[in-house]
């Protein structure tokens, strides 16, 4: 297991297929280069809950830890929202190390001055000639 592959697993609990295994069956595998993939994260715990698909589903009798790594799951899609690449697909691996610390720790940071900075560093790329896209949470600068 890689150093993302650990710190995924310590806090989510999912092992991540790696591209050529026989879990990967996306045309991409859902970790690369120091990116997951929101969409096979939202799939694996879609599957992973939902008794239909033989998965177990989240209530106020299961485990505490389930409950947390549901919750840091949950904490990744919305960080993913707001600091995701161009293809809003992708969340750099480094956030994991954040929501692997404390709750209190994630708490005392300051999330708006880090959203505001990524949303200039987004913008400032958009204005080279070369970039087509914006990436970033542009919603919040729409509003």
């Amino acid at each position: 297991m890689t150093g993302w592959q650990y710190f995924i697993h310590s806090v989510l609990g999912v092992k991540v297929p790696t591209k050529g295994s026989v879990d990967a069956t996306d045309r991409l595998p859902p970790l690369r280069k120091g990116q997951v993939s929101i969409t096979w994260l939202t799939k694996y715990f879609r599957d992973h809950h939902d008794p239909e698909k033989d998965g177990v589903p989240l209530t106020e009798e299961s485990p505490e830890l389930e409950k947390e790594r549901y919750t840091r799951f949950y904490l990744i899609g919305m960080i993913g929202g707001v600091f995701s690449k161009k293809t809003s697909n992708l969340i750099s691996c480094g956030w994991f190390r954040i929501l692997l610390g404390s709750w209190d720790a994630m708490g005392a940071l300051s999330w708006a001055s880090a959203c505001l900075a990524n949303i200039y560093h987004h913008l400032c790329n958009a204005s080279l000639k070369v970039v087509r896209e914006v990436g970033g949470a542009m919603f919040i600068v729409q509003y």
